[in-house]
């Protein structure tokens, strides 16, 4: 446990310093603190897994004149979100914004991940036609303690996982086969992560996530008190020999031609 509380401290430092091309700020800190003390990522029954972050973003994510960070995370449960948005105060206090995401279409199993129904903490729900909004079964279950839920368009995902709630919206995204259960598929795995303003439109900030060969694009209007994007997204190719994006410089992307700044069209 100690390597692992270790290896999160040196992780967030470096990378923050990295993307934001500074050093360690109390922002930084207090989200340390956070995730060390208060809110420590993936917990099943007593085991706080090791874990793993890919980048950090510290940038107004939701274009409300404040900055977030934008975490990209390797998780170890294949229900868990790649990127997890966290909010800090003026006065340094943290809330991790509940609804994560997880770009990209559904991959077939590659067992480079946990799975929480393994452990006998999870179980598929279908959806019936009926009124109830994803979110109001979510926040149903939260109130019975389980914590973890994936919204898909035939069936929900819910665990029993500590820590704050953690909800993701997969509906819209083509279950492989049809199926109306999880046991068969998990979730792309996100190469890396920008964000800033599109080339159409540099004014607003956008985050691009790279998954395969696709770069999902999401605009994010606003987070709702309990933790909810309001958000629109699109889907398009990534441009011909793009090698990734440029840290610290937006939505400017390498190539093996030379750098642009991404764009919609």
């Amino acid at each position: 446990m100690r390597r692992a509380l270790a290896t999160l401290v040196v992780l967030l430092g470096t990378t923050v310093a990295a993307a934001a091309g500074q050093e360690a700020n109390p922002r930084l800190e207090a989200l340390k603190k956070y995730i060390l003390e208060k809110d420590y990522p993936e917990v099943f029954r007593d085991t706080d897994y090791k874990t793993r972050i890919e980048d950090v973003l510290d940038v107004d994510i939701d274009n409300d004149g404040s900055k977030e960070f934008v975490v990209l995370y390797f998780p170890h449960y294949r229900q868990s979100p790649p990127i997890v948005i966290y909010k800090v105060s003026t006065n340094l206090l943290v809330k991790k914004v509940t609804e994560g995401l997880a770009p990209g279409p559904l991959q077939p199993l590659s067992g480079d991940y946990l799975d929480s129904h393994n452990l006998g903490m999870a179980v598929d729900m279908e959806v019936q036609a009926q009124k109830a909004t994803p979110q109001e079964f979510f926040r149903a279950f939260v109130k019975s303690g389980m914590n973890g839920f994936v919204a898909y368009d035939k069936f929900f995902h819910v665990d029993g996982r500590k820590g704050s709630p953690s909800y993701i919206d997969m509906t819209g995204v083509k279950v492989p086969m049809g199926k109306h259960d999880c046991a068969g598929f998990e979730f792309s795995r996100v190469r890396g992560i920008a964000a800033g303003g599109l080339r159409e439109d540099p004014a607003k900030n956008y985050l691009a996530a790279w998954v395969g060969d696709e770069i999902w694009v999401y605009l994010i209007r606003g987070i709702s008190q309990d933790g909810m994007l309001d958000k629109q997204h699109w889907v398009i190719k990534a441009p011909t020999g793009f090698v990734g994006f440029e840290p610290g410089q937006g939505l400017t992307y390498k190539t093996e031609s030379g750098n642009a700044i991404l764009t919609l069209k």
